[in-house]
């Protein structure tokens, strides 16, 4: 990045009373979407993955908006899906085919972060995990801070949902090696090595450099910007991501009946998800 940055405006919040998980700023042609549930460090709750959706699509037809962030209020970008006993997270379903249905319709929420006619940066602080890990990795551009977290979920409850969209990113043997090690994380700055993130700043830079970015962004013409970003897309897309990202469901589903994974998430109904995840990781559990 040049050397002396571009000044950027201060964000000013946009009322938005029918957001409950997010909080919306307009920041000259930027748009902020800030994950707001800190108490649950932005825990990705079924009505959260909603609003995603719902105000991307918005903020696709406003025409004072070009470039939209991503980012996470409290201490972290987002935990990943709200599993936690008795939350406002996800069930499954009573059966695979109505679970795989259920996941697939999941991934078309993330999926309008890729389908976008508009730019996406995302800027991830503290821990980004799991499901959350899907929002970066479709976005546009992804800045980290240095010392972020990253990786899958601590206990597997699943797998194929997340994995396949990494690989496009960091190739497969890095995607095994966060798929199969439970628990296992990575440095901002090991992401940007990696290919996973675009690059890493200081924490106390990362919403401005974000918004700087976003900014110069911002003045490109949309449908130029539009056109090449759809243009790079379909080549990723060429090479499997939007169906394996879809085989990845139906994988999903299937492990949600395994054995072992019926154990682990009974041990969250029974103990809550710290303690499960304290037993797991002690080799408590049965897998």
């Amino acid at each position: 990045m040049s050397s002396t940055p571009t000044p950027t405006p201060t964000p000013t919040p946009t009322p938005t009373p029918t957001l409950q998980t997010l909080q919306l700023e307009k920041c000259g042609r930027v748009a902020v979407v800030w994950l707001n549930r800190p108490e649950r460090l932005n825990a990705i709750s079924r009505l959260m993955l909603d609003e995603i959706a719902s105000t991307l699509r918005a903020l696709a037809q406003d025409d004072a908006t070009r470039v939209i962030v991503l980012a996470g209020r409290g201490v972290s970008f987002s935990s990943g899906f709200d599993v936690e006993r008795g939350g406002a997270g996800f069930g499954w379903a009573p059966d695979p085919v109505s679970d795989a249905i259920d996941l697939e319709r999941r991934l078309g929420r993330f999926l309008e972060v890729w389908d976008s006619p508009k730019p996406v940066v995302a800027a991830v602080h503290g821990h980004c995990l799991a499901a959350a890990t899907i929002l970066c990795t479709l976005a546009d551009v992804t800045i980290v801070a240095s010392d972020a977290r990253i990786g899958y979920s601590t206990m597997p409850l699943g797998g194929g949902f997340i994995e396949p969209l990494w690989v496009h990113l960091v190739g497969p043997k890095r995607a095994k090696q966060m798929a199969l090690i439970p628990g296992h994380t990575i440095s901002g700055a090991t992401a940007v090595d990696w290919g996973w993130a675009n690059f890493a700043v200081e924490p106390d830079r990362l919403f401005g450099e974000a918004l700087e970015v976003a900014t110069r962004m911002a003045r490109m013409p949309p449908d130029v910007a539009r056109l090449r970003k759809q243009a790079i897309n379909r080549m990723v897309e060429l090479a499997g991501l939007r169906e394996g990202a879809l085989m990845g469901a139906q994988t999903d589903a299937l492990l949600h009946r395994s054995p072992a994974v019926q154990r682990l998430r009974a041990a969250i109904d029974e103990h809550g998800l710290k303690e499960a995840i304290r037993r797991f990781q002690a080799g408590e559990l049965e897998t």
